[in-house]
């Protein structure tokens, strides 16, 4: 096995790496929607604050792996700036939106009983499912950059139509998501 395809197969290791953190993070969102504990909400939180071991090295693995791949062989081109701008960019949604607002809401959280109404509200922030309908989209826009090779013209195409993908599903679950908790706390203050 060459070098090359050493460092090809270590990319693609990179970006499933990538793909299973944000997997986890969908089903670490979802059950932390649902926590009807602090024990239940502490638990998915964890796993939240935990994907940073599976994401930063897959990150940090594609970035070496790609740094090499473009000095050898690929060279630079349009769609490998985009898509470490993409990379650059969905670390950055994902520690600024969501870490935060996850580190806030343990900041706050009680030793144990039930969870505040008020803490139920912030697991219900829209922002959250945004932030990882954003990063799913532009994952898979950096996917799709990878696979087509385009020039700049199509690399702005598919990333830009990429972000409108996962922003338009994003603000979709966000009102999706507000409606049904909205239903829910109704129903239990009648």
């Amino acid at each position: 096995m060459s070098l090359y395809s050493t460092a090809l197969f270590l990319h693609i290791v990179g970006a499933l790496g990538l793909f299973a953190a944000l997997a986890l993070e969908w089903a670490g969102l979802s059950n932390l929607r649902r926590a009807g504990s602090v024990g239940q909400f502490r638990e998915w939180a964890r796993l939240l604050q935990g994907l940073r071991r599976v994401g930063g090295p897959s990150a940090l693995t594609l970035i070496i792996t790609g740094i090499y791949l473009t000095a050898t062989r690929w060279g630079s081109q349009p769609w490998i700036i985009l898509g470490l701008i993409g990379l650059v960019t969905m670390a950055v949604l994902g520690a600024v939106v969501t870490g935060r607002r996850l580190g806030s809401m343990m900041k706050e959280l009680p030793d144990e009983g039930a969870l505040s109404p008020a803490l139920r509200r912030r697991i219900q922030d829209p922002m959250l499912l945004l932030s990882a309908w954003l990063r799913t989209g532009i994952g898979l826009g950096i996917v799709a950059l990878m696979s087509a090779k385009p020039e700049l013209g199509g690399s702005l195409i598919i990333l830009g139509g990429a972000v409108v993908l996962g922003l338009v599903a994003g603000l979709a679950a966000g009102a999706r998501g507000r409606r049904t908790f909205s239903v829910v706390t109704d129903s239990a203050d009648s």
